[in-house]
């Protein structure tokens, strides 16, 4: 029980970011948007005030089904919608803002989720349709009134920071911002996080306190946050290789039978087990075609437009280390059309929660909406 308990604490799925909450309202038009296969995407724009926008903001979904509200369940008496507060945020800066469904998928009044999907149609959401997808909306509300003369940004998140990129060389874009950035390809990604390198992003945060990427016997015991307390554990029972030291070494133990099953239906293409049994529902046709995209450590240096790369030390998702290395590569290319903005102990939503507890606009979170009138 107490594997269950840990292996769920500490694996994330690829999911782009938790929602939140905004009793903020913004004026918005629902879209309907013909793709290159004739699939209609369905979206909403928000637009500043005199319907006329300096730039165009576009978020580029993280994996699973998302709506362009993707409202959700907060407790038994309050409902939330998450893009409220982009919209909020982004129009009072003079931008407009679009999010929009994932194919497949459609608002409901069903929670927690608040999500349809509708299983054969979401069989056709892959990386490559989702490049398509993006595509075919930028060039659609370019065309719009208020919009012609708009700079076009893509706000990607998770999965997003993919696609974005691949956007950005098929049609006109003039910026990406990209939050919770994936360095590797997904597969590589899922690799890390079911061998203990998402496990030790959450236990370095709160056991190693002398952060040399190990947690030692004494800081384990010395307990600062009352963890290990909480939840009962022993630090023998952690280190599950006895070697004396918590590592990622620990956890692949630790993870190994769940692993080996999903890794299993994903090579097997078994459909109910990805959409009943993984964190998020997935299909084999997204994880095929996560196997044939590039990389943005191969991709993103031919990108010459402007990158804001905004990413937490916490997110247990995608490595830091990832923007790190991205980072150096500029450097060692010469480039200088990268920023890198890293927030000490945000996780891969850059702490939204934060702002449905408080109100408060989290540090991290602020740079995104910032970061457009750079």
């Amino acid at each position: 029980m107490k594997k269950l308990i840990f292996s769920s604490l500490c694996i994330i799925v690829l999911l782009s970011s938790c929602a939140s909450v905004s009793t903020r309202t913004t004026e918005s038009g629902i879209y309907q948007i013909p793709s290159y296969d004739g699939y209609l995407i369905e979206g909403k724009l928000a637009m500043p005030e005199g319907n006329t926008a300096d730039q165009l903001v576009i978020y580029v979904n993280g994996s699973g089904p998302n709506t362009y509200d993707n409202k959700r369940q907060l407790d038994e008496h309050k409902k939330f919608t998450y893009f409220d507060l982009f919209r909020e945020e982004f129009t009072k800066r003079g931008s407009a803002f679009f999010s929009y469904n994932t194919r497949g998928v459609t608002t409901s009044d069903e929670p927690p989720y608040f999500t349809d999907v509708d299983d054969e149609l979401y069989r056709s959401y892959t990386p490559q349709a989702s490049v398509k997808d993006v595509v075919s909306m930028v060039k659609y509300l370019k065309k719009q009134p208020g919009l012609k003369h708009a700079k076009v940004i893509l706000l990607g998140w998770s999965e997003g920071t993919l696609i974005a990129p691949l956007v950005s060389q098929q049609t006109h874009i003039d910026g990406l911002i990209l939050c919770g950035f994936m360095y590797d390809d997904m597969m590589t990604i899922l690799d890390w996080q079911q061998t203990g390198g998402s496990s030790m992003v959450f236990y370095r945060n709160y056991f190693d306190y002398d952060k040399n990427g190990i947690v030692s016997p004494e800081e384990f015991a010395e307990d600062r946050n009352e963890i290990a307390k909480y939840f009962g554990i022993t630090y023998d029972y952690m280190d599950q290789n006895k070697d004396g030291i918590l590592d990622e070494a620990d956890f692949a133990i630790m993870l190994e039978p769940s692993r080996t099953e999903l890794y299993k239906a994903i090579e097997e293409g078994n459909r109910e087990f990805l959409k009943d049994s993984y964190g998020v529902y997935l299909t084999p046709e997204w994880f095929a075609g996560h196997k044939l995209m590039p990389t943005n450590k191969e991709i993103l240096p031919q990108v010459d437009i402007p990158i804001h790369i905004i990413h937490g030390t916490f997110d247990q998702n995608a490595s830091v280390e990832g923007v790190y290395a991205i980072e150096a590569k500029f450097k060692q290319l010469g480039k200088d059309n990268l920023t890198v903005s890293v927030f000490e102990g945000y996780n891969h939503d850059l702490n939204y929660i934060d702002y449905v507890l408080t109100g408060e606009i989290p540090e991290g979170l602020e740079k995104v909406f910032e970061a457009v009138g750079e």
